[in-house]
């Protein structure tokens, strides 16, 4: 009897559990979404959508793995390329919140060493041109050489005209992945954490999120995805490559420039519950990471605050999309790296919450979207939004 009631209760547990990731069975999206995949050479991909406090489908594409036949599912973890920068932010404002950093403070303070734009020494960079991408800092700068330290790249003591732009901070839009980059130095130079650390401690595990900057440091490494170009003609990375790429697990300012630029992994249903948690204000399930008006300020036009003059289509790392949907502003990121192409959106109307990861596919781009993206936005908008 005793081992009776223990199997009817292990049953119950089990379909509670089932019924707790239950999802709306939707074929005829499914094969919608499939025809689009396909239209664009995808080789694996998840597409995970929320309304309101629920995630209500996903849907799980092709392969993690092409020659084994491996499919992805709701265990595979991406790399999402510049998504990274929005899911770091969220820890760059819990900073904000407690002091420890000024958005409009000179950057110079945090580093301990003066950094300006030669053609403008009078002129302070700030966490807010950081996150706004309005620093003049150029697109890639010095940041891609590995063996550069931020101090040779930056500051007055080289003048390093071609890691900046000839317009003052605050004075332009222009994207740049050294500037966002730079976040991850001001993270660990204000905590004494590593950036890891210090984003997995205070973001990833109050969520119970298994996501990081290096694959290796994930709990499940058997589930990191390889990386293939669109239709996968080529393997662009395999898992034992990323697994066993370096990895520095001290505080480094000085050299950890280029971790916030695009590197967590993370899989597609976690990736649509941080878009859940800014789309709710800085809260889900119980857990507040981030004050609403922190949030609601990361969502906002930087035009008049600090040194910023003008309307950069990002606030604090958070896009403003005005060419998705006619009728409204749509919040969120893009990443592209290589073939991959991922995809966090939310809309505060409708409660809308989309999240797309790939990790090889055709991602070309249709006014600044990629179009695989727009495509899938579109269809999940039919059936799912207002």
């Amino acid at each position: 009897m005793r081992r009776f009631i223990c199997l009817l209760l292990s049953i119950c547990f089990c379909l509670t559990a089932l019924s707790a990731f239950a999802l709306e069975e939707n074929p005829v999206l499914d094969e919608d979404l499939g025809k689009i995949f396909k239209n664009f050479k995808t080789v694996g991909a998840v597409l995970v959508v929320a309304k309101g406090d629920e995630i209500i489908y996903q849907r799980n594409y092709g392969y993690s793995y092409l020659l084994k036949k491996v499919r992805t599912d709701e265990k595979t973890h991406f790399r999402v390329a510049s998504v990274t920068k929005m899911l770091s932010a969220i820890r760059v404002m819990q900073l904000v919140e407690e002091g420890l950093l000024d958005l409009d403070e000179d950057i110079s303070t945090y580093l301990g060493y003066t950094v300006r734009n030669p053609y403008y020494p009078k002129s302070r960079v700030t966490l807010r041109n950081l996150m706004s991408h309005t620093s003049s800092l150029s697109v890639g700068g010095g940041y891609s050489n590995k063996r550069n330290p931020l101090r040779k790249l930056i500051s007055t003591d080289r003048k390093q005209l071609g890691n900046f732009h000839d317009e003052a901070p605050g004075t332009e839009y222009r994207y740049s992945n050294f500037g966002a980059g730079i976040m991850g130095s001001l993270m660990e130079a204000v905590t004494g954490e590593n950036l890891n650390d210090t984003v997995y401690e205070h973001v990833f595990k109050p969520l119970d999120i298994d996501a990081a900057y290096h694959p290796a440091l994930l709990k499940d490494t058997e589930s990191v995805s390889y990386i293939y170009a669109r239709g996968g003609t080529k393997l662009m990375s395999s898992r034992k490559a990323v697994l066993e790429e370096d990895w520095d697990p001290s505080v480094n300012p000085e050299m950890h420039y280029r971790l916030t630029v695009g590197a967590i992994w993370i899989t597609g249903r976690d990736l649509c519950r941080i878009g859940m948690l800014l789309r709710n204000g800085g809260e889900l399930d119980g857990v507040r990471l981030l004050e609403e008006e922190t949030v609601q300020a990361m969502m906002a036009s930087q035009e008049g605050k600090g040194n910023v003059t003008i309307d950069s289509p990002y606030g604090l790392c958070i896009n403003r999309i005005d060419n998705l949907l006619e009728d409204r502003m749509i919040y969120g990121h893009q990443g592209m790296s290589g073939d991959i192409c991922s995809n966090l959106y939310w809309d505060p109307e409708s409660s809308l919450v989309f999240a797309l990861i790939t990790n090889g596919c055709n991602n070309t781009m249709d006014d600044r979207i990629c179009t695989i993206s727009r495509r899938l936005f579109e269809r999940i908008w039919e059936e799912y939004g207002e």
